[in-house]
């Protein structure tokens, strides 16, 4: 049988994982993460969390050696740093894993140095869906979020949910610093589950620094001394900016540094 994608006519079995389920429906998960030096940290959690995914979703958990088939794939493709990106998705008769493989070179020193800036997304997160802690393919509000921020020349989105408490940004976490603590939106509240912000928050209080889960409103923003966000890629980011106004004093701040300097040394396998 013949289709049409793009301006040509395909034979269907050539493309044919695209008329799968978890494809035609944003019916799957995924995972990003770094790898460095040919090495992933902390693959074993961002796995737990796929197949969590996957069990919310009603798809078979994939049962694979995962930390072996992303080496090879590194190796394949002579890359030492790198993003990868792990997705699996539901297919008619099984679960289907699609692997992808890249040179990582997204954040150069100088963006560490300037810090991102955020504007506010349009969109909002409504804690009470039951898959807003899903990682999912149907990723739609936070990319939107993403782009409008793109539009607006800035770096992120900061979503607040539906009771206009910030919850984190479209592809982060967030954290303030005020008078010494850090303060980190809650799960409850609409923060997305990051494995990079469980591992920040523990080296945290490793430091004896003191760590708060609770409500964020754009006040305690702008009135804070200094703010980061975390993931796999973006690791510890400075926020300087948000809106045109400053976050803290516009520059990234000495418990910010400490945290990128401490997950880094972790990321060194």
């Amino acid at each position: 049988m013949k289709i049409y994608c793009n301006n040509k006519l395909l034979d269907k079995e050539a493309i044919a994982e695209i008329f799968e389920p978890g494809f035609l429906f944003g019916w799957g998960v995924f995972e990003t993460l770094r790898a460095y030096n040919g090495q992933v940290p902390f693959l074993n959690l961002h796995i737990a969390r796929l197949n969590d995914g996957l069990n919310a979703l009603g798809i078979e958990e994939v049962k694979t050696d995962f930390a072996g088939q992303i080496v090879a794939l590194l190796k394949a493709n002579q890359l030492d740093d790198a993003y990868i990106r792990i997705t699996a998705y539901k297919k008619r008769e099984s679960t289907g894993v699609l692997i992808y493989a890249d040179k990582f070179g997204y954040y150069p020193k100088e963006t560490y140095a300037k810090g991102f800036t955020a504007i506010i997304s349009p969109y909002k997160r409504n804690t009470q869906n039951p898959f807003s802690q899903v990682k999912s393919l149907s990723n739609l509000e936070n990319r939107l979020s993403w782009y409008e921020a793109q539009k607006q020349k800035k770096d992120e989105a900061l979503v607040l949910n539906e009771k206009d408490f910030l919850t984190g940004g479209s592809r982060s976490n967030l954290f303030i610093v005020k008078n010494g603590e850090v303060i980190t939106p809650a799960l409850a509240k609409g923060a997305f589950y990051g494995i990079t912000r469980k591992i920040v928050i523990n080296e945290l209080k490793k430091s004896r620094i003191r760590v708060t889960e609770k409500e964020i409103t754009l006040e305690d923003l702008f009135s804070c001394d200094e703010a980061f966000l975390t993931s796999a890629l973006l690791e510890v980011m400075p926020l300087v900016e948000c809106g045109n106004t400053k976050v803290g004093n516009g520059e990234a701040g000495s418990i910010t540094l400490k945290t990128l300097s401490q997950y880094r040394n972790l990321c060194v396998i």
